[in-house]
């Protein structure tokens, strides 16, 4: 009996210890479709909105909402017809002026604009790219961020930049690398990569890859991501396991036009980056930010939008992350279509667009920041120190500058997840316990036998009969 026994715990804490390797599921276009429109429904029922039309409908009635206009960018993304938001759109955009409103507000607001058959140049009289990019009083206030969607939406709506602005794209280009961290990565803060930033900052490079000082800095953060990535072929922001980092880098790797099912870089023990996105979908539809957590609005818009991104990808090859095809056709047609402000007669900047061919070419020069820079001087004001706080002061902090500089929202630091966490710490802890636990007795009964044999004049062995056993 102490035999069987003996060998029984011996092959339950060898499994304990075993890991197991999934094989990768190849999701199809039709499982990424089903899966977005998924996520639609999920929104539509806490609306209570019964078809596309009354979602966008709804939609309309809250678009001063960073989020709202995150869903209004994704829909059109994926052909949804959103134009019924236009009216809203322009109120929520003349707002911008009315209160003081960050550049990433007029870059995501921008986006959005143009998103829904609207020109960000020409809003009743007022260019939203001229105030909150390239002439922007504020853009050097935010740091990294505020340069990433810079660049985003100027080249969403193929902007010419006038000779005479204070920046063009060849200034954003080389503050982004500029605050490049030796490890290949960006961040917001500190001195080592943040998944989401570093991501962030790929799909704005993406564009430039063909010059050759961009292709180095995408390397490096490539490098870094892949380095970053887990076992379950997610990642980790500020201490967090979280869908909202994978959904970024899958929108980051189409930009590059990486494939994100297939390139070795990017499987960990089986497992890709669409694998692990999967673990965080709900019977609901929604999305949520930790695994097995309840769905989460913030999940499930960064969800659609790297999910109708990878779906475009999967159908037309496309690559460019912010391209609204149907948006196009509509500007053509609308009264508030893309046309020439004051500022279309001027000479452009020296970067090279080339509305058919998304590898610009761009005259870096030298780059004067270090590699190793974690801010420029605006941003300092805003970094904080991890070290020198308690968690729960840490968490006010990185909130506080998440609100001012983060877009879109992806910290993992929020006070539910936060819960969350300690509460799959704690689970961790009880694991661990119990498989030490076992370990011990196993290691009491193996002692046990040794002795038996021992006073038996055997020699050593873990199994086999005894003298006199039948």
């Amino acid at each position: 009996m102490l035999k069987k026994l003996t060998a029984l715990l011996i092959c339950a804490v060898m499994l304990s210890l075993s890991v197991t390797v999934n094989a990768a599921e190849n999701y199809t276009k039709e499982d990424i479709s089903k899966t977005i429109d998924g996520i639609i429904s999920y929104k539509s029922a806490i609306l209570k909105a019964d078809d596309t039309a009354s979602f966008v409908q709804k939609l309309s009635e809250t678009t001063d909402n960073s989020e709202t206009q995150w869903y209004i960018i994704s829909l059109s993304k994926y052909g949804t017809d959103v134009t019924a938001v236009q009216s809203s759109m322009i109120k929520s955009a003349e707002k911008l002026y009315k209160s003081k409103s960050k550049a990433t507000d007029f870059q995501r607001t921008s986006l959005a604009l143009y998103a829904c058959g609207l020109n960000p140049e020409n809003i009743n009289g007022k260019n939203l790219l001229s105030d909150g990019v390239y002439n922007s009083e504020n853009v050097n206030k935010q740091g990294i961020n505020a340069y990433v969607y810079a660049l985003l939406s100027l080249d969403c709506a193929n902007a010419k930049v006038p000779s005479e602005a204070k920046y063009d794209r060849e200034y954003f280009i080389k503050k982004i690398i500029g605050l490049q961290l030796s490890d290949g990565g960006f961040t917001l803060m500190g001195k080592s990569a943040d998944t989401d930033v570093t991501a962030m900052c790929l799909q704005a490079l993406a564009p430039y890859k063909s010059d050759s000082t961009v292709k180095e800095s995408i390397d490096r953060a490539l490098n870094v991501l892949s380095k970053k990535q887990n076992e379950k072929g997610g990642y980790s922001s500020f201490g967090t396991v979280n869908s909202e980092s994978v959904s970024q880098v899958i929108s980051a790797l189409v930009a590059l036009d990486i494939d994100v099912q297939s390139d070795s870089r990017f499987i960990k023990n089986g497992n890709t980056l669409v694998d692990n996105l999967m673990t965080f979908k709900n019977s609901d539809g929604g999305f949520s930010h930790i695994e097995n957590g309840k769905s989460n609005n913030i999940a499930c818009y960064q969800a659609l939008n790297s999910l109708v991104d990878l779906y475009k990808y999967m159908s037309k090859g496309n690559t460019e992350i912010f391209e609204f095809d149907d948006t196009k056709k509509n500007n053509s047609n609308s009264e508030n279509s893309r046309q020439n402000t004051e500022n279309s007669n001027t000479d452009s900047s020296e970067v090279n667009i080339d509305s058919n061919n998304k590898n610009n070419s761009v005259n870096t020069g030298d780059i004067t920041e270090k590699h190793n820079s974690q801010v420029d001087e605006e941003q300092q004001e805003t970094t904080v120190n991890p070290e020198s706080n308690n968690a729960e002061n840490y968490d006010d902090q990185v909130m506080a500058l998440a609100d001012d500089n983060y877009e879109p929202f992806t910290l993992a630091s929020t006070p539910d997840s936060v819960a969350a966490a300690n509460s799959d710490d704690d689970n961790n802890f009880i694991f661990y316990v119990s498989l030490i636990g076992l370990v011990a007795v196993a290691a009491v009964l193996l002692i046990i036998r040794l002795t038996v044999l021992k006073k038996d004049g055997e020699p050593f062995r873990l199994f086999g009969k005894r003298k006199g056993d039948k």
